[in-house]
């Protein structure tokens, strides 16, 4: 997958490790097995299901109050037969993902690395993992300045030899920010689109170019690949900024995301069609064949916008015995789509099209299928259509999309402070498409 697009254009130095960011818009020939990538990417071909979420709820986003009580929990499978001594540390970044100029004794309390405690063994499962699992913040370890943080585990000490990184944010709340999501003037996309409104408010913090030194950053359903940035304010008024229905705020509304559950396998639940054996020795669930949804009027369904929950009905509350399971899709459509690739798309792919979630046309079915390797629980998903030579997949041309569709939004607001000479997250707001 190419690097993000809000990436600096330019090969960064990196302060605290000798990796360096190849060029935004370069596809994987910039990139070796262990190139530092500023984003979320597994770089050990053994790990599976990583996530990072506030503890005690599985399904938030990766986000800290700086100061405040809350804790991460980033969690993670090797399927690997042997245990590994594992490290971490967190580096900190601009709004772009670039590294700051900031050393770590300037942005970490505490050691620059700790160690990753030792990993638990899955019981009752066909498929053997050791389950990893790091706090952070922790007594040894804690930011000091708000900002974007990549979280880096890698095996022993050499933060070169790297396992997985993960984007993660803290943030002071003292941006106010107003926002909503009203329709859009265009009528013609009226019915389709979403569009962000946003008033900001900065009293007693001084920021002498509002164009320059104040970056907005918009993500729809914690979709990194798609973030928007560029927000220019239309009219300022003292410390508040008007942007009205800013061009960089115009979403898709896309559709409500599909969804599957095998938190139970002795019982075909939703979109299950049955179990059975797989050659490989583990469970293999058949979902449903999905149906074609791009022209339909829409249908309102609940879902949890695209995220992923471990779980085991039979044992539940204890991811380690939630088993693996081959799940297969099908999609079926009249014609192969040219010039792109379609992938199954969510948190279950990292919200990333990887090619492990790659759909393969069956000329036969005259379908789109795919068998991929999951952890039990519950998920969202849709089918992306990646276009060729491109970093950011369409979730509408197999989906549709509707105004009406409930979106999770955040808005990020990030301030140059040019005594640290870094991008420091001061104003943060969740907002959703129906107003809540």
């Amino acid at each position: 997958m190419r690097p993000s697009g809000t990436l600096l254009p330019l090969i960064l130095a990196l302060v605290s490790c000798s990796a360096t960011q190849p060029a935004a818009g370069g596809g994987e020939e910039y990139y070796t097995a262990q190139t530092l990538r500023y984003e979320d990417h597994i770089y050990s071909p053994t790990v599976r299901t990583v996530q990072l979420f506030k503890k005690g709820f599985e399904l938030s986003p990766p986000i800290l109050q700086l100061g405040g009580p809350d804790v991460l929990v980033l969690r993670f499978d090797d399927l690997a037969p042997e245990a590994e001594d594992l490290g971490y540390t967190v580096v900190h970044c601009n709004a772009d993902w670039s590294p700051s100029d900031l050393s770590p004794n300037q942005y970490i309390e505490g050691l620059p690395t700790d160690l990753v405690p030792t990993p638990r063994q899955s019981f009752n499962t066909l498929q053997p993992f050791l389950e990893y699992e790091v706090e952070f913040p922790s007594t040894m370890m804690r930011p000091l300045v708000a900002g974007n943080y990549l979280l880096k585990v890698f095996r022993g000490t050499d933060q070169e030899d790297l396992v997985l990184t993960r984007r993660l944010l803290v943030f002071e709340d003292r941006v106010q920010v107003d926002a909503r999501i009203v329709p859009t003037r265009n009528v013609e996309r009226r019915d389709a689109d979403q569009q962000l409104d946003l008033t900001l408010r900065h009293p007693g913090i001084d920021v002498p170019d509002p164009f320059n030194d104040l970056h907005v950053v918009v993500l729809q359903n914690n979709r990194w690949d798609d973030a928007r940035t560029g927000f220019r304010p239309k009219f300022i008024r003292g410390s508040e900024l008007v942007y009205d229905q800013p061009k960089e705020g115009l979403f898709t509304g896309g559709n409500e995301w599909r969804g599957a559950d095998l938190k139970n396998q002795r019982y075909a639940t939703l979109r299950v069609s049955h179990y059975a054996n797989s050659p490989e020795g583990l469970e293999e669930a058949v979902l449903l064949p999905d149906d074609k949804r791009e022209f339909r009027v829409y249908l309102d369904q609940p879902d949890i916008n695209g995220k992923y929950l471990v779980k085991n009905d039979q044992v539940p509350d204890d991811p380690l015995s939630a088993d693996y399971v081959y799940v297969d899709f099908s999609l079926p459509r009249s014609h192969e789509e040219m010039n792109g690739a379609v992938y199954i798309y969510g948190a279950i792919s990292g919200l990333r099209c990887e090619k492990p979630f790659r759909c393969t046309w069956d000329g036969t079915r005259k379908a789109y299928t795919a068998r991929i390797l999951l952890k039990q629980g519950y998920f969202d998903y849709v089918y992306a259509f990646l276009p060729d030579g491109s970093s950011v997949p369409d979730l509408t041309l197999l989906e549709g999309s509707h105004f009406q569709t409930e979106n999770d939004y955040l808005v990020l607001v990030y301030v140059r402070d040019y005594q640290l000479r870094c991008d420091r997250l001061l104003g943060l707001r969740f907002l959703n498409s129906r107003g809540s």
